[in-house]
């Protein structure tokens, strides 16, 4: 299945297109206690503290701060400093299935100082509870831009073997260094604390990491709580529907120059966290520019019925979910292969009191 992930959000308009399909009426109804179940562990969960905790401590080198993700037999959503990462949900967790790869934090860190991973934890799809199986292995690690063979490890989150959660109580450790010098060591089995996940039906593991950056942007940090004013007054629904109607209209028409308009601040965050020249700026705006001209694919359209609000950021930051396969609610469907889809996501933030929203 094709994927172009965007940082996102999406909110109530229902389609005047042909009605809700049973399929996913059905999608909808089957997953409902996870909703339920998922929204209850966020709240039992939730702390005062927000991360990043700053630290002035601006690092001299164009450094890259990635996580390498492995999984096995399980769904999953890592996210640094509240803020979604990597989504791994649907048929590739069944059979032992997982993701493998390495996934940059750059644009998710802004700064540098103390940040928070967190990752939440759900069994293969098809299964209401964990069983036996099920893990998954995060590799911290940097290194100086473009020179991807100069990888540094963080020390702290277990080096090179990186954080195991799953239920076992040992991992194994690899050979390290070089056999009969200072410092090597034997392929061995490592003791560890194993995650109590049989028979729960999610689970959510946090902890903080240190990451120096070259850089220190505000990007959301300072922007207005959405989940506090949302609690408050509902209204916030209306004016993202009235956001994401102007967004949905720019899909429909394809206009490239509105939709790059749209996105210039996140993309220009990203390329400054990043370090893009200007053939990458020109030639990440060409695809998006394809993406949109690309008559082999259609909108969908969406249904109310589908959407679930999501806040992201410790509240800063909002987005929907489709609650029938937890994806993003827009999304292009191939002509010649409706299995095919190419999901777009936004983020919403409200910069001051009294502010728009707008996308980052």
């Amino acid at each position: 299945m094709k994927k172009i992930f965007f940082l996102s959000v999406f909110l109530m308009l229902a389609s005047c297109n042909k009605g809700i399909s049973q399929e996913t009426i059905s999608e909808v109804k089957k997953n409902e206690n996870f909703w339920k179940q998922r929204e209850k562990m966020i709240t039992d969960n939730e702390k005062d503290n927000e991360f990043p905790i700053k630290k002035d401590r601006l690092v001299n080198e164009k450094r890259v701060n990635s996580i390498d993700i492995h999984s096995q037999s399980l769904q999953f959503e890592v996210y640094i400093d509240d803020v979604l990462l990597y989504n791994f949900k649907g048929e590739a967790s069944q059979h032992q299935g997982g993701a493998i790869g390495a996934h940059e934090i750059n644009p998710l860190l802004l700064t540098s100082g103390t940040h928070e991973v967190k990752v939440r934890m759900y069994p293969a799809l098809g299964q209401n509870i964990f069983g036996d199986a099920g893990g998954l292995n995060l590799i911290f690690f940097h290194y100086p831009y473009p020179n991807l063979k100069q990888v540094t490890y963080n020390a702290a989150m277990n080096g090179e073997e990186g954080i195991f959660l799953d239920q076992q109580k040992e991992y194994w450790a690899a050979e390290k260094g070089e056999y009969g010098k200072p410092g090597y060591a034997e392929a061995h089995y490592e003791p560890k604390e194993p995650l109590k996940l049989k028979g729960l039906p999610m689970y959510e593991w946090r902890s903080t990491f240190e990451a120096d950056v070259p850089f220190d942007l505000v990007g959301w940090r300072n922007s207005v709580n959405l989940k506090k004013e949302y609690q408050e007054n509902k209204n916030l629904n209306n004016e993202v529907i009235a956001e994401y109607k102007k967004i949905y209209e720019i899909i429909k028409s394809r206009d490239k120059d509105k939709f790059l308009q749209l996105i210039k601040e996140r993309e220009d965050l990203t390329a400054e966290t990043l370090y893009y020249g200007a053939n990458e700026k020109n030639a990440r705006s060409n695809e998006f520019v394809k993406m949109l001209q690309n008559n082999d694919y259609e909108l969908e359209p969406l249904f109310e019925e589908t959407f679930h609000l999501e806040f992201q950021g410790y509240g800063k930051l909002v987005s929907i979910l489709n609650k029938a396969d937890k994806e993003g609610i827009i999304r292009l469907k191939s002509k010649k292969n409706p299995n095919e889809k190419v999901y777009l996501d936004f983020l919403f933030q409200r910069k001051k009191k009294g502010d728009k929203l707008s996308v980052i």
